[in-house]
């Protein structure tokens, strides 16, 4: 069974932006220094590499983190400790607002139609040498970066997971660096909640999906 909290970090009349979701990482990464989860920093020169299960987000100008699994019981367990944060030298009161779901993640005999609401990382080394000989299958990666996510959630995608898009190219800049992304929609037979985060990168909230149309589906049988 899938787990997750949902953290708000509502501030009166302040509306956040996307980019300032590394900077929340920052923040609270430093703030709860004694839990990896939150930073993945084993030392000042070494990272812990293992699933983004503490994701950064900003949903609708609000900051919010998400927790997955054993992380969202982590984070409620630490949540009445937060009633502020700084960004960009500034600091905001909040109260936090928490959300707990359970949703469905199972592979189905329907098709849903998602939407990539930040930029999807999905180039790494190995990859962008195809990337740039037009050999890169986009489908194929994504339904890699899907099979991850269960296996984040230690959940058995109990049949073959299908997937097809259409991406267009978006370069955005982190830290002064220029990054390849890809936004666009997709159909697949996996059914998955919305805000959750595929390809590199999660932590900060890039590759966020967003189901289309709500509970409605695809069928292409019709």
């Amino acid at each position: 069974m899938l787990k997750l909290v949902k953290l708000f970090l509502p501030v009166e009349k302040k509306s956040f932006h996307k980019r300032d979701a590394e900077k929340l990482r920052g923040y609270f990464g430093n703030f709860f220094q004694e839990y990896i989860e939150f930073h993945h920093h084993i030392d000042e020169f070494t990272f812990q590499y293992t699933y983004s299960k503490i994701q950064y987000k900003i949903l609708d100008g609000c900051c919010v983190i998400l927790g997955v699994q054993e992380a969202a019981d982590l984070l409620l367990q630490l949540a009445e400790k937060i009633t502020c944060f700084t960004i960009d030298g500034i600091s905001y009161e909040t109260k936090p607002e928490v959300r707990m779901l359970f949703p469905n993640l199972e592979v189905t005999d329907k098709k849903w139609k998602y939407r990539f609401e930040t930029p999807w990382f999905a180039l790494n080394q190995q990859n962008y040498s195809k990337y740039q000989k037009g050999e890169f299958d986009f489908n194929k990666q994504l339904r890699n970066n899907i099979l991850e996510f269960f296996k984040m959630c230690r959940i058995q995608a109990e049949k073959k997971i299908e997937v097809t898009g259409n991406f267009k190219l978006l370069v955005f800049r982190q830290k002064d660096i220029s990054i390849l992304g890809f936004v666009g929609e997709f159909e697949s037979n996996v059914d998955m909640p919305d805000d959750i985060s595929l390809g590199k990168r999660k932590s900060i909230g890039l590759g966020r999906i967003k189901k289309i149309g709500g509970e409605k589906y695809v069928n292409n049988s019709e």
